[in-house]
């Protein structure tokens, strides 16, 4: 895919959604090497893609309950001077800084496949094309959505979790509690949530679980056996679980959400500047621990350019990849 379109999501003006008082991790982190997550209970908003937020947001946020301030999720950069101005008692910062890659599912499925070039699109056809041939010719795969099929889904996507590199080494693989559970089969119930699986030799081999927040398709758990990782299987998953969304032809976005990446730069058609901002009571400990990780985070981005302008930041990673997967 070339260049990368980073204004093309019209803006959407309104108040961001409330999502309840959560504690919310501050993860002290080197790379992949994660050496602390304290936590503070916060009041957790969202915005839209390209969501604005408009004066006189801060006056209408919710009540901070138990919590000791607040966590805006997904807002677009740049940020306006009414953030800057945080009122006495109170702490305003950014969190992080990230690009949101999204998918324009306004379009088709023909549409969206013809944004690739044409090396991209022959490479996807031909994994696509490998994986059919190891599948003895047709390739095996599950859509879920029903409260029976999600229940028969997520102790198979569960079993293939605890095989990934996201729950083995980064605690990010799918949630194994009865509240996930009580939340996936309610979404089933309402129709809100689309999970998948790939198999290869009757084993699932990928697994993707995608809560629907409106017309907006939430990128939230992908994994895959790192055992089939030479035959791409989130790559295939994610290729097919697309055609299967675009003919629903009901969704407007496909929203990765957070944070870079191959994956999601491959497949979005364009990309946000958005932040999470931290809304703080001045001497709670929430402030405190994000003044802390702050300064970590800074040090942290001063290490990794340095070893990148050496050349070692590669063989760096696999080194501390190498040593957690020891452990």
């Amino acid at each position: 895919m070339t260049g990368r379109d980073t204004g093309r999501a019209a803006s959407v003006s309104g108040e961001p959604s409330f999502l309840g008082i959560q504690r919310i991790p501050f993860r002290f982190q080197i790379g992949e090497l994660r050496l602390s997550s304290p936590s503070a209970p916060l009041a957790v908003l969202e915005c839209e893609p390209g969501g604005t937020l408009e004066p006189g947001w801060q006056m209408r946020l919710p009540p901070l309950g138990g919590s000791q301030g607040y966590l805006i999720r997904g807002a677009t950069l740049p940020l306006d001077a009414e953030f800057e101005r945080a009122p006495p008692g109170w702490r305003h910062s950014v969190l992080r800084s990230y690009p949101r890659h999204l998918v324009d599912m306004s379009t088709g499925f023909d549409a969206y496949m013809a944004k690739f070039s044409a090396k991209t699109r022959s490479t996807l056809r031909r994994k696509l094309r490998k994986f059919e041939e190891l599948s003895g010719g047709k390739i095996q795969w599950s859509e879920y959505r029903t409260r029976e099929e999600i229940a028969q889904f997520l102790p198979l996507a569960r079993e293939l979790s605890a095989k990934t590199y996201q729950e083995r080494l980064l605690d990010a693989g799918l949630p194994d509690d009865p509240s996930f559970t009580d939340e996936a089969l309610a979404r089933a119930d309402r129709g809100t949530l689309r999970a998948y699986l790939l198999f290869l030799n009757a084993g699932a081999v990928s697994y993707l679980y995608l809560p629907v927040e409106g017309g907006r398709v939430v990128y939230a758990y992908l994994g895959y056996d790192p055992n089939c990782a030479e035959h791409s299987p989130g790559t295939v998953l994610q290729l097919l679980a697309m055609e299967r969304l675009f003919a629903e032809a009901i969704f407007s976005v496909f929203d990765f959400t957070e944070g870079a990446g191959r994956h999601k730069e491959l497949f979005s058609t364009h990309a946000l500047s958005c932040a999470d901002l931290l809304i703080l009571k001045r001497w709670s400990r929430a402030s405190a621990i994000a003044r802390v990780h702050r300064a970590f985070s800074r040090a942290e981005a001063w290490i990794s350019s340095s070893l990148d302008r050496l050349g070692v930041k590669s063989f760096a990673k696999k080194l501390v990849r190498n040593f957690l997967s020891r452990g």
